[in-house]
């Protein structure tokens, strides 16, 4: 099971994406997002996650190292040729700062979970058109969405 207060943290969170020549995409866990799902559809892509590189295991890192990590995630994505924006997750009370994010277009749930594993991260938010917004957690066994 999750820690109960970080899995109310990161669904006490929005997760706003950045699209070029549009208003700011709102996520939320639970809750379904019509504005995503027409970018899924433009992209011809079907599956999406939030994925951070930053504070890994909800370590706070400088903006430096947050920098950097975050470059090497938008390479990784992009690499594996994958379109991504810029984002950030932000804390409905304010008690932790911004985070960097990316949403990753085209991306199974399972290779973003291997993806913020490989950052370190506690847990990503995945879904697929028509869908809500899906908790899930890195680490096995523990899916935020089978948590009471």
């Amino acid at each position: 099971m999750p820690d109960p207060e970080l899995e109310a943290a990161y669904r006490s969170t929005s997760y706003s994406v950045i699209v070029p020549g549009r208003e700011p995409i709102s996520i939320r866990c639970g809750a379904r997002c019509l504005p995503l799902d027409l970018l899924l559809a433009e992209s011809r892509a079907t599956n999406w996650a939030f994925i951070t590189a930053c504070n890994p295991r909800s370590t706070p890192l400088d903006d430096d190292a947050n920098d950097e990590r975050m470059m090497r995630l938008e390479m990784l994505v992009r690499g594996r040729g994958l379109n991504c924006f810029q984002g950030e997750g932000q804390a409905d009370e304010g008690d932790w700062p911004p985070e960097p994010s990316l949403l990753v277009l085209g991306i199974s749930e399972a290779d973003a979970v291997a993806v913020a594993r490989e950052f370190e991260q506690h847990a990503i938010v995945s879904g697929s058109r028509g869908g809500e917004a899906r908790l899930v957690w890195v680490d096995a066994g523990t899916d935020g969405e089978d948590a009471g």
